[in-house]
């Protein structure tokens, strides 16, 4: 108590003694860091930034604690004034910082798209001068060349910057303390800036860099693949956020997937573990042989995309989901490898807030079509839909709606959820029937692909594997959520289908895949199946970690959390669920699959 009375006696006399300087070092430092200041009331007032201005504010003093002159500092820091209408710029358009998909954004746009800025450009270069001016007078005038923080305010700012750091230490232990660290570093200018530049030209720098990797990789080829005079057309479709505990055809309650259902040739594996809780570091491991967890290490590795195109193989990249955002631009690099892609839903997101938004995954259909028309001899579909991402009722045409969930009120009731303001029954079965209407529209998709292939009459096969699940209204915790390492979230459905053709051409590899439907093993052998579908071997492909092998040996089921930590899925849920052991669903005659999608 006496220490803390004699600190508020020390700064009292300190802020009267030199309270006009204290008032001009204060109004200096929020003009460099007035872009965090501002980010405080962008859209509207949130108690969240208020959180990272004071650091932002010691951050920029914490050369000062080590005796640096103020004014010095203050001269030091200039060149970050230059940033500062560019970030108001962004603040007032898209409300948020410049992140690395800004950054992308720009080095992908072209002279005629920047020309439409023009007026942009201008008033930030007029407001960036007229704002240095200012400084430059107010520095130079209000603050004394001889002024340094006093002993209490040192203390003041390190307490700051190092308060946090420790409660977090004490409460959640070193590691949530540097993602903690981490998030307050790079939500806050300019660290945030500097950092969302230097990601953007490493990704793009990536992007270019996997132009060689098909080239440079060393393949071989089966010759009764590599010579095999039949068409080969395949696809690999991967899911977002597909719960099998959701799918009739895993023995839900519900008929969301009448048409797989009905199938032949369908083969559903039955207890298969995803690699990550989230689609940063699930689909990198589902591409490349990169262990789980190691998602800059696998951008640097062969892709399933990269192995068929060095067989010659022509690569289509089509996508729900957007090339650049929060969750996707990781993902987007291998569209890299691909001859030709195409994002639905959108090239780039300048928030970086993932907000997924626009298409639905049945407007990925005319264009494979269309595709599929041209007649290649060799083609692979990678498909990356949006399967089940929340906002569930945006996912799908009503058309294809099975269950009732109107589209603004389901929503609502998600957001509630969500927020943990809701748990009415109400709220949770409008949510679930949405939720349910998503795996009805991935089951119209999967079954109009696997129609046009069987029409093709050519050497196919159709692998679908969702990136990893979401919990239903049925979980305890985390409802409508992933990230978390639950049953649901990470039990995910995985699908093959072959045609008739590569079946009787290739009866092992269908004989493989059918006698591991009910092994336990995790998405990590993607990779290495695909490529043995193929006949495809390289120097990461292990056979032994191939489904259609008869070799098979899967290792353990590696997933990882939203801490990149590894945590083995058997260790942590030792009992098997029922879904393990279902029988093949019931063959009943096959209905009529609609050859045309309904509008989005």
């Amino acid at each position: 108590m006496k220490f803390k009375n004699l600190l508020n006696t020390h700064l009292l006399k300190e802020i009267l003694r030199d309270y006009r300087v204290w008032i001009s070092v204060f109004l200096a430092i929020n003009l460099i860091n007035l872009p965090n200041l501002v980010l405080c009331f962008v859209p509207y007032f949130s108690w969240v930034p208020t959180k990272f201005w004071p650091f932002s504010l010691a951050l920029t003093l914490l050369a000062c604690v080590f005796g640096l002159r103020v004014r010095l500092m203050l001269w030091l820091v200039l060149p970050l004034l230059l940033l500062v209408p560019g970030c108001l710029a962004c603040l007032i358009s898209i409300y948020n910082l410049p992140t690395t998909f800004l950054f992308l954004a720009l080095l992908e746009t072209n002279p005629t798209e920047m020309s439409a800025m023009q007026s942009q450009v201008i008033y930030t270069g007029l407001g960036t001068l007229l704002l240095v001016m200012f400084y430059v007078w107010f520095v130079k005038n209000r603050v004394p060349a001889s002024f340094r923080l006093g002993p209490v305010a040192r203390v003041l700012v390190l307490l700051t910057l190092l308060g946090p750091v420790v409660s977090d230490v004490l409460s959640h232990g070193p590691l949530v303390c540097e993602i903690h660290f981490k998030q307050r570093l790079l939500s806050t200018f300019p660290c945030s800036t500097f950092y969302g530049a230097y990601e953007a030209f490493d990704m793009r720098a990536r992007v270019q860099s996997r132009k060689g990797v098909a080239e440079n990789l060393a393949l071989t080829q089966a010759p009764e693949f590599r010579d095999d005079p039949q068409r080969q057309v395949h696809m690999l479709v991967i899911g977002e956020s597909a719960s099998k505990s959701c799918f009739g055809l895993y023995g839900y309650d519900r008929q969301t997937t009448p048409m797989l259902e009905h199938t032949p040739g369908l083969m559903p594996f039955r207890d298969v573990s995803s690699t990550a809780t989230f689609t940063l570091l699930a689909v990198p491991a589902l591409l490349t042989a990169t262990p789980a967890g190691q998602v800059l290490e696998a951008t640097r590795q062969a892709s399933i995309l990269s192995a068929y195109k060095k067989a010659g193989f022509r690569i289509y990249w089509i996508s729900a989901q957007r090339k650049h955002g929060t969750f996707d631009t990781v993902t987007s690099i291998f569209s890299g490898d691909a001859d030709e892609s195409d994002f639905k839903g959108g090239a780039f997101d300048t928030e970086g807030s993932g907000a997924y938004g626009g298409v639905t995954d049945v407007s990925l259909l005319p264009k494979v079509r269309s595709i599929l028309e041209r007649g290649e001899p060799k083609v692979l579909f990678l498909l990356h839909t949006i399967g089940s991402h929340g906002p569930y009722a945006y996912r799908y045409s009503p058309k294809l709606a099975r269950f009732p969930a109107d589209q603004q009120a389901a929503t609502d009731a998600l957001n509630r959820i969500s927020a943990g303001t809701s748990t009415d029954p109400h709220d949770l079965e409008l949510v679930q029937n949405s939720y349910d209407n998503t795996i009805c529209a991935t089951d119209f998709l999967l079954a109009n692909l696997i129609n046009d292939l069987k029409n093709l009459n050519a050497s196919s096969w159709l692998c679908y594997v969702s990136d990893h699940g979401e919990n239903t209204s049925t979980a305890i915790v985390g409802k409508f959520m992933h990230g978390l390492v639950t049953r649901q979230v990470v039990e995910i459905p995985m699908l093959m289908w072959t045609s008739p053709r590569y079946a009787q051409d290739h009866p092992d590899k269908v004989a493989g895949l059918q006698s591991h439907l009910a092994i336990p093993f995790s998405a990590s052998c993607t990779f290495h199946t695909l490529l043995d579908m193929g006949g495809l071997s390289c120097p990461d492909f292990k056979k032994e970690w191939s489904i259609a092998s008869p070799s098979f040996s899967p290792g353990p089921r590696l997933v990882c959390d939203t801490y990149g930590q590894l945590i083995d899925y058997d260790k942590k849920f030792p009992v098997r669920t029922n879904a393990s052991h279902l029988p093949p669903p019931s063959r009943a005659p096959t209905p009529e699959i609609a050859t045309s999608a309904p509008r989005p």
